[in-house]
């Protein structure tokens, strides 16, 4: 069965870790009544790099945890700064976060007591305010520098509502190989047999070409090959001995790696809806995802929203 996988989600285009806390999936201007496509495919990796050894991730599911609204500004470098947000009120039970050119900084209730570098701000959830420190109280946000906030609206054209209402779509679409060597299967984890039939359980899809290199009956791999001969189906994991075998317990040595969901639609996520996965992911394989939100016609989202996301991945193993 292998260890523990490690699946992450990175982009296709770059390469960098996305879909956590520190770096949401960012969707750009969605608006009213569009499509809005991620413009690179979400790469879903099993221990990229095979730096844990991990095993075949299983009967995977994605969920869609979290929706953001994001807004900007450019730091003027004036003293007690504030800004509005434009959809409110905002959520108060999830938290918002808020950087300065992508630098966390810590929500307060109050500046009194803090000093020039304390990196932090005040939110009214209630009018949607932003407020920065006067320089001797908190740190003032330097001149020219981002500010973002990440939020969830608590009213219903918005933020829940675009969650239970199922905007945001996800499908499979393709994959990213590595061949997987399985040096010798261990026989109760990995293989039932008849006399002239072995299914061999881990295993995704064979390769195409030399995926069989032998089934023995014994663990030594010594005397005959029973598969010398034999034929294999490279989608469902069976393989056709060449010679019938009598012992109990054989022995495998094949090659593998990820198949393809081969999916034509998309599946609608949100309000608990959870997207499946059809075929396991092996260690330094990945699946390759598209993301698109579809925003009503009736959501009035005054010119558009920018919206991030959060994804969480279920597996077994």
């Amino acid at each position: 069965m292998g260890n523990v996988p490690n699946l992450i989600m990175y982009r296709s285009d770059t390469l960098a870790e996305i879909g956590t806390e520190g770096s949401p999936i960012d969707l750009g201007l969605c608006n009213a009544g569009e499509t809005t496509t991620l413009p690179y495919d979400i790469l879903l990796y099993n221990d990229k790099g095979v730096v844990l050894d991990s095993g075949d991730a299983r009967n995977i599911q994605i969920e869609l945890i979290r929706l953001y609204v994001s807004e900007e500004w450019v730091s003027d470098g004036s003293s007690e700064q504030s800004y509005t947000v434009s959809h409110i009120p905002v959520a108060s039970d999830i938290v918002e976060q808020t950087t300065v050119n992508d630098i966390k900084w810590r929500r307060v209730d109050d500046f009194s007591g803090l000093g020039s570098e304390d990196e932090v701000y005040k939110f009214n959830y209630t009018t949607g305010v932003l407020d920065f420190g006067n320089g001797s109280e908190g740190k003032i946000p330097p001149n020219g520098e981002t500010i973002e906030i990440i939020y969830i609206p608590n009213k219903n054209i918005y933020g829940k509502q675009i969650y239970s209402d199922k905007w945001v779509s996800l499908k499979s679409s393709g994959v990213m190989t590595s061949e997987i060597h399985i040096g010798l299967a261990i026989p109760e984890e990995s293989i039932k047999i008849n006399n002239d039939t072995v299914q061999v359980l881990h295993y995704p899809k064979f390769i195409n070409t030399n995926a069989i290199v032998g089934i023995w009956d014994n663990i030594g791999k010594t005397g005959t090959n029973y598969f010398t001969g034999g034929s294999y189906d490279i989608d469902s994991g069976i393989i056709h001995l060449g010679t019938s075998m009598t012992a109990d317990i054989p022995y495998a040595e094949y090659k593998y790696e990820i198949k393809d969901d081969e999916e034509a639609s998309y599946t609608l996520m949100g309000g608990g809806v959870k997207k499946t996965c059809d075929n396991l992911i092996p260690q330094d394989n990945a699946k390759k995802l598209q993301l698109k939100v579809d925003v009503p016609a009736s959501a009035e989202t005054e010119g558009g929203v920018y919206l991030k996301m959060l994804l969480r991945v279920f597996y077994t193993y």
